[in-house]
Protein backbone atom coordinates (compact mmCIF):
# COMPACT_ATOMS: atom_id res chain seq x y z
CA UNK A 1 0.00 0.00 0.00
CA UNK A 2 2.71 2.45 0.44
CA UNK A 3 3.75 2.67 -3.33
CA UNK A 4 0.24 3.39 -4.10
CA UNK A 5 -0.17 5.71 -1.49
CA UNK A 6 2.95 7.38 -2.57
CA UNK A 7 1.90 7.61 -6.22
CA UNK A 8 -1.37 8.67 -5.40
CA UNK A 9 0.23 11.96 -3.66
CA UNK A 10 2.11 12.91 -6.82
CA UNK A 11 0.07 15.40 -8.27
CA UNK A 12 2.53 15.88 -11.25
CA UNK A 13 1.30 12.11 -11.94
CA UNK A 14 -2.38 12.49 -11.42
CA UNK A 15 -4.84 12.51 -14.07
CA UNK A 16 -7.41 9.76 -15.36
CA UNK A 17 -6.49 6.20 -15.70
CA UNK A 18 -7.84 2.77 -16.34
CA UNK A 19 -7.09 -0.36 -14.70
CA UNK A 20 -8.58 -3.82 -15.44
CA UNK A 21 -8.65 -4.33 -12.00
CA UNK A 22 -8.36 -1.51 -9.09
CA UNK A 23 -6.18 -1.90 -6.77
CA UNK A 24 -7.17 -3.81 -3.41
CA UNK A 25 -5.92 -1.54 -1.27
CA UNK A 26 -7.22 1.73 -3.18
CA UNK A 27 -9.33 3.27 -0.79
CA UNK A 28 -7.23 2.89 2.30
CA UNK A 29 -3.97 4.27 0.16
CA UNK A 30 -6.28 7.40 -0.62
CA UNK A 31 -7.43 8.18 2.86
CA UNK A 32 -3.32 7.29 4.04
CA UNK A 33 -2.38 9.96 1.45
CA UNK A 34 -5.09 12.41 2.93
CA UNK A 35 -6.85 12.61 -0.50
CA UNK A 36 -11.00 12.24 -0.81
CA UNK A 37 -11.59 9.20 -2.28
CA UNK A 38 -15.06 8.33 -4.11
CA UNK A 39 -15.84 4.72 -5.61
CA UNK A 40 -18.70 5.16 -8.15
CA UNK A 41 -20.91 1.88 -9.70
CA UNK A 42 -22.15 3.45 -12.91
CA UNK A 43 -23.77 0.17 -14.30
CA UNK A 44 -27.10 1.02 -13.42
CA UNK A 45 -26.88 4.20 -15.71
CA UNK A 46 -27.74 4.64 -19.22
CA UNK A 47 -28.30 8.70 -20.17
CA UNK A 48 -26.13 11.45 -19.34
CA UNK A 49 -28.54 12.83 -16.94
CA UNK A 50 -28.13 9.82 -14.89
CA UNK A 51 -24.73 9.84 -14.77
CA UNK A 52 -24.58 13.63 -13.85
CA UNK A 53 -26.95 12.72 -10.91
CA UNK A 54 -24.55 9.71 -10.01
CA UNK A 55 -21.92 12.57 -10.02
CA UNK A 56 -23.57 14.73 -8.10
CA UNK A 57 -24.75 12.03 -5.11
CA UNK A 58 -21.56 10.47 -5.24
CA UNK A 59 -19.28 13.36 -4.84
CA UNK A 60 -21.77 15.17 -2.82
CA UNK A 61 -22.00 18.10 -5.35
CA UNK A 62 -23.37 21.87 -3.89
CA UNK A 63 -26.64 22.95 -4.78
CA UNK A 64 -25.50 24.98 -7.59
CA UNK A 65 -24.68 21.72 -9.42
CA UNK A 66 -26.57 23.04 -12.83
CA UNK A 67 -26.63 19.06 -13.97
CA UNK A 68 -25.10 19.84 -17.44
CA UNK A 69 -21.47 19.40 -18.82
CA UNK A 70 -20.73 22.88 -18.00
CA UNK A 71 -21.87 22.39 -14.40
CA UNK A 72 -19.73 18.95 -13.71
CA UNK A 73 -16.25 20.85 -14.88
CA UNK A 74 -17.08 23.64 -12.53
CA UNK A 75 -17.25 21.68 -9.83
CA UNK A 76 -14.31 19.44 -10.79
CA UNK A 77 -12.25 22.27 -10.90
CA UNK A 78 -13.74 23.97 -7.60
CA UNK A 79 -13.84 20.92 -4.74
CA UNK A 80 -14.12 23.83 -2.43
CA UNK A 81 -16.50 21.75 -0.64
CA UNK A 82 -14.24 19.02 -0.47
CA UNK A 83 -11.68 19.23 3.20
CA UNK A 84 -9.01 16.74 1.79
CA UNK A 85 -6.84 18.53 -0.48
CA UNK A 86 -7.25 16.46 -3.01
CA UNK A 87 -9.82 13.59 -4.97
CA UNK A 88 -9.61 9.76 -6.11
CA UNK A 89 -12.04 8.43 -7.76
CA UNK A 90 -12.64 4.90 -8.95
CA UNK A 91 -15.79 4.31 -11.55
CA UNK A 92 -16.77 0.57 -12.65
CA UNK A 93 -19.71 -0.10 -14.33
CA UNK A 94 -19.47 2.32 -17.01
CA UNK A 95 -19.53 0.62 -20.18
CA UNK A 96 -23.82 0.84 -20.31
CA UNK A 97 -23.63 4.18 -20.18
CA UNK A 98 -20.32 4.52 -22.75
CA UNK A 99 -22.20 2.25 -25.64
CA UNK A 100 -25.68 3.79 -24.58
CA UNK A 101 -24.39 7.40 -25.16
CA UNK A 102 -20.72 7.25 -26.60
CA UNK A 103 -20.76 11.14 -27.75
CA UNK A 104 -21.25 11.91 -24.00
CA UNK A 105 -19.00 9.19 -22.52
CA UNK A 106 -16.47 10.99 -24.48
CA UNK A 107 -17.50 14.86 -23.07
CA UNK A 108 -17.19 13.42 -19.83
CA UNK A 109 -13.44 11.92 -20.14
CA UNK A 110 -12.51 14.87 -21.54
CA UNK A 111 -14.34 16.63 -18.63
CA UNK A 112 -11.94 14.56 -16.29
CA UNK A 113 -9.29 14.87 -18.55
CA UNK A 114 -9.32 18.72 -18.28
CA UNK A 115 -9.99 18.67 -14.78
CA UNK A 116 -6.58 16.96 -13.99
CA UNK A 117 -5.07 19.27 -15.84
CA UNK A 118 -6.24 21.89 -14.13
CA UNK A 119 -5.34 20.56 -10.73
CA UNK A 120 -1.70 19.37 -11.85
CA UNK A 121 -1.23 23.19 -12.71
CA UNK A 122 -2.28 24.04 -9.07
CA UNK A 123 -0.12 21.68 -7.96
CA UNK A 124 -2.87 19.48 -6.59
CA UNK A 125 -3.91 15.60 -6.88
CA UNK A 126 -7.17 14.31 -9.31
CA UNK A 127 -6.71 10.61 -10.09
CA UNK A 128 -9.86 9.36 -11.90
CA UNK A 129 -9.22 5.63 -12.62
CA UNK A 130 -11.57 3.76 -14.77
CA UNK A 131 -11.57 -0.04 -13.73
CA UNK A 132 -12.92 -3.47 -14.94
CA UNK A 133 -12.91 -5.66 -18.08
CA UNK A 134 -14.24 -2.62 -20.14
CA UNK A 135 -11.46 0.18 -19.31
CA UNK A 136 -9.05 -1.90 -21.12
CA UNK A 137 -10.75 -0.25 -23.92
CA UNK A 138 -10.46 2.95 -23.04
CA UNK A 139 -7.46 5.28 -25.18
CA UNK A 140 -6.24 6.39 -21.40
CA UNK A 141 -3.07 5.73 -19.59
CA UNK A 142 -2.76 2.63 -17.79
CA UNK A 143 -2.73 3.12 -13.80
CA UNK A 144 0.87 1.50 -12.66
CA UNK A 145 1.61 0.68 -9.24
Amino acid sequence: MEVLEQRLREARKSGVYRAAEAPADLAAAAHSARLHFVAIDASAVRTKSQFLGLLSRSLAFPSWFGRNWDALEDCLTDLSWIEQPGLVVRIEGFAAYAKADPDGFVILLDIFKTSAEYWRAEGKCFWVIFTGKPAADLELPILLI
